[in-house]
């Protein structure tokens, strides 16, 4: 997935961790960390984000 998004490719992010939220909705089943961790991702992707930004600031809140 790195290599993919350094090389501007679209990742499998949909295939690996979109199937957990998918399953979450499916089931009433919250998953906050993946939907936040594929909502980074395609950010990445769509490069509002750098490949090298790490915004953990998007996750806090979800641990407590």
């Amino acid at each position: 997935m790195l290599q993919d998004l350094q090389k501007g490719r679209i990742c499998e992010i949909d295939a690996i961790n979109g199937v957990v939220c998918e399953a979450g909705i499916e089931h009433g089943i919250p998953t906050p960390v993946n939907d936040m961790v594929v909502e980074v991702v395609k950010m990445k992707e769509r490069r509002e984000l750098k490949v090298t930004d790490a915004p953990l600031y998007k996750f806090e809140g979800l641990f407590e």
